[in-house]
């Protein structure tokens, strides 16, 4: 299976945690240089996304200039011209961190949960990275709306 890896420049913070959803290894630093960008692009085989035309000109070989503002068409945009609608792996990826998220077992993460959350939830994910603790609660649903309405755009 090929895997999807992008950077996303410092005005595409949203659009990175929309493809971090989806399951897609997106890097993003809001405070990256374009040579750094460039040079993290090369380095580690990363698609770079860019509201920036001039990136054109710096000799990339993969890259993408996203065309809007609005983080759901942007999306949509990546999704269309790089085909990767048979690609996702929604609630893979922490959309915080990019870190790969792990099933744990409730037992394991207890003292850290909301007493609500004790109470009415019995699947967890955390985030192999920053440890941050995913279930599905009510923006659970809103996200698969998002993923649906991408997949068929």
């Amino acid at each position: 299976m090929i895997e999807y890896r992008f950077i996303a420049d410092v005005h595409l913070g949203k659009l990175a945690r929309l493809l971090r959803l989806l399951g897609f290894d997106t890097a993003y630093k809001n405070n990256l240089t374009k040579e750094e960008l460039v040079t993290i692009s090369s380095e580690e085989k990363r698609t770079l996304l860019s509201r920036d035309s001039s990136i054109a000109k710096v000799g990339l070989q993969q890259y993408l200039i996203v065309t809007t503002e609005d983080p759901l068409q942007q999306l949509k945009q990546v999704v269309e011209d790089l085909r990767l609608t048979n690609h996702f792996q929604p609630f893979s990826r922490c959309i915080a961190c990019n870190g790969n998220l792990e099933m744990v077992a409730k037992e394991a993460i207890l003292p850290l949960l909301g007493t609500n959350t004790k109470e009415y939830y019995h699947e967890f994910w955390q985030c192999n990275n920053c440890k941050r603790i995913y279930w599905k609660g009510s923006h659970f649903e809103r996200m698969l709306k998002t993923i649906e309405r991408i997949q068929q755009a």
